[in-house]
């Protein structure tokens, strides 16, 4: 009798039941979701605060996990960040209406529209972003 060739697979076709699987997906613990948000530049700061205290104050009353992109770090095509929002919906609901507050405020520097340099930070609303904002709050998208 010849001896079998060995398996030629790196891995067997199936797990054997006491291997447990350590692979981190991307979903939270029961009860927690997550949300992406866009941050138009003008409203980062106000969002981070001086330090990053009204961030750090924020997760604190809500419990939320909140993490924003670099300062140079854009949205493909925008100059917009991206936060990232983890926690129960109640915390996200809170979050995003934070967000959307800072999202509406308009800035000082907002006197006249200016030209939008695509490879510099946005410091003052797009008038667009505006129309944008109001129109989803009377709908109900955002409080």
């Amino acid at each position: 009798m010849e001896p079998e060739a060995p398996d030629s697979r790196k891995r067997p076709l199936e797990t054997p039941p006491e291997v447990v699987c350590t692979k981190r997906s991307n979903t939270g613990e029961e009860g927690e979701y997550f949300l992406k948000v866009l941050i138009p530049s003008y409203a980062a700061g106000s969002i981070i605060g001086k330090g990053g205290q009204t961030i750090v104050q924020l997760q604190k009353e809500t419990g939320a996990t909140i993490k924003l992109s670099k300062s140079k770090d854009f949205y493909p095509g925008t100059t917009e960040r991206v936060c990232l929002v983890q926690g129960t919906a109640e915390a996200l609901n809170a979050v995003h209406s934070f967000i959307a507050e800072k999202v509406r405020e308009i800035p000082q520097a907002m006197t006249k529209p200016e030209v939008v340099n695509i490879l510099q930070p946005q410091t003052t609303m797009n008038p667009d972003r505006a129309k944008q904002c109001g129109s989803w709050a009377k709908s109900g998208i955002i409080n």
